[in-house]
């Protein structure tokens, strides 16, 4: 597993072209918003990203909090708020979640507010940058602080290419900007998480890699969800395992277990929140 992820090339040249566009409108934005999934608060946080953005209001949000395990992100969350970072957490098709995130931004001031309320005059438009990786919800969160479908939604990485300034309210407007990775990821079982989270494409990391990763993790730390879920042994290697369910849901090709099958539905049925609230980082 190490080796094939070691070799893995997950930065396509799309995303270093993205990158420098980004540089250039971020010079045109007060603050950034940075979207991190609840499920993996530290593998999805795009740190790179911290360098642009120096000098900017930044706001935290992290998504998808209604599929992650809550004992452990409350524990994340102890971890940042510790470093000085107070994140919001929402589950970003509750429309309650744009309104109360719409409010908030408008209520921000920037050192240009201050100058203009000192001399009585309207207050500026600000403009937001909203950042992450890929498939992470910004075109979610984007559509919920918009109140109306704005961005394309798709549950694949890669859907948006180029940045689109988006009117959120009078006062508040947004760049939806594409999503990045980390060019270099020291620890690589992070782009194994990410995969398994579906934000980098399937194909770059082989089928069988990546399914045996997600169920060693699940084994050892949510062996419960596996077996109510499935209701089959997980004794064994993961083969035995893959052929075992394919029987018990009956995929069978050519009147075989078809483990492929089984292990795109392991990968699907995780993401999906099938299997529970279940949260990959530590």
């Amino acid at each position: 597993m190490a080796s094939t992820i070691n070799e893995l090339n997950w930065f396509p040249g799309h995303m270093a072209k993205a990158l420098k566009r980004m540089e250039e409108k971020l010079k045109q934005c007060d603050g950034v918003i940075e979207i991190a999934d609840a499920r993996a608060p530290f593998s999805s946080y795009p740190d790179s990203l911290d360098k642009l953005t120096q000098n900017k209001i930044k706001v935290i949000v992290f998504s998808k909090i209604d599929l992650a395990d809550p004992i452990r992100f409350a524990k994340h969350q102890e971890i940042y708020r510790k470093k000085g970072i107070a994140p919001f957490a929402y589950d970003l098709r509750d429309p309650k979640a744009g309104k109360e995130l719409k409010s908030y931004l408008t209520s921000l001031k920037t050192s240009q507010d201050r100058r203009y309320e000192k001399l009585g005059f309207p207050l500026p438009v600000k403009r937001f940058m909203v950042l992450g990786i890929p498939n992470v919800g910004k075109s979610t969160f984007i559509n919920s602080l918009a109140g109306k479908k704005k961005a394309a939604v798709e549950n694949k990485p890669g859907k948006t290419r180029a940045e689109t300034l988006i009117h959120v309210s009078e006062k508040v407007y947004i760049f939806d900007a594409p999503g990045i990775l980390e060019p270099n990821y020291e620890d690589k079982t992070v782009v194994a998480r990410l995969a398994c989270l579906g934000s980098v494409k399937q194909d770059i990391l082989p089928l069988v890699a990546l399914s045996d990763f997600l169920l060693d993790y699940l084994r050892k730390n949510y062996l419960t969800n596996l077996e109510k879920r499935y209701g089959i042994s997980f004794e064994g290697n993961e083969e035995e395992i893959f052929r075992s369910l394919a029987l018990k849901r009956q995929f069978l090709l050519n009147g075989a277990p078809d483990s492929e099958r089984a292990r795109n539905t392991l990968l699907f049925e995780f993401r999906s929140g099938a299997l529970g609230r279940i949260s990959l980082d530590e």
